[in-house]
């Protein structure tokens, strides 16, 4: 009888942290819809770096890790994008990683500009429903580079993130795929998210989705 209660109480308190999906109000369209997958948080392996921003976003505090071997730089004051260091400086970007800030103060339009912030875009996705497609673009002829579908909420940081892919985004190679996350905390908006090889090439300056899972599952908030 000792035993027996020894192991329920093993399981109801044993639980695995890290990055997960939560769930969102089911819908019609939705019930048919694979889950999305979430990132997994794991132990920092050993070698990688911490980026923390904390200065140049006020209250947007926030702090990421990464291999040495990826190189992070600075897109105006609100955003940041991390790449391979292998990839060839001459040529496209194949894959990256990138976070930008959006204070809920934030007034668009002037000289500042926010890597891909667009308010009226914004809207839509954030409007959408899990499970829906739609296409940021009115543009018949270039819409479908940019519709999105709305995965299952994925949550990083202990904080929910709506979650979406599109898989054939503008200007990219064939095989690459972008997945993007909006988390709302601390009066600010987190568009984190990026553009990774769906293909398995292993191909030079290529991020595909595990490393991208691992990097987005030691994003955190500073502030």
């Amino acid at each position: 009888m000792i035993s027996a209660r020894i192991v329920i109480l093993s399981l109801l308190f044993s639980g695995v942290a890290g990055c997960a999906q939560v769930g969102t109000q089911p819908m019609d369209l939705a019930t048919s819809m694979p889950s999305a997958p979430a990132p997994v948080e794991s132990t920092l392996p050993s070698g990688w770096e911490t980026r923390s921003a904390s200065a140049s976003q006020g209250q947007c505090g926030y702090a990421i890790s990464h291999p040495s071997d990826m190189d992070g730089s600075s897109q105006g004051t609100y955003s940041w994008i991390l790449n391979n260091s292998g990839t060839d400086p001459t040529g496209v970007v194949p894959n990256f990683v990138y976070v930008s800030v959006i204070p809920d103060d934030f007034q668009s339009g002037g000289d500042e500009i926010i890597y891909n912030y667009h308010p009226a875009e914004a809207e839509i996705l954030l409007n959408m429903q899990v499970g829906e497609s739609k296409p940021l673009r009115a543009d018949p002829d270039i819409a479908q580079w940019f519709t999105y579908t709305r995965r299952p909420d994925t949550v990083i940081n202990n904080h929910a993130a709506q979650t979406y892919e599109n898989t054939q985004p503008w200007e990219f190679p064939t095989g690459t795929k972008e997945i993007r996350y909006y988390l709302q905390a601390n009066g600010c908006t987190y568009l984190i998210g990026g553009y990774v090889d769906a293909t398995g090439s292993n191909q030079s300056g290529a991020i595909n989705e595990e490393l991208f899972n691992q990097v987005i599952a030691t994003f955190r908030l500073t502030s």
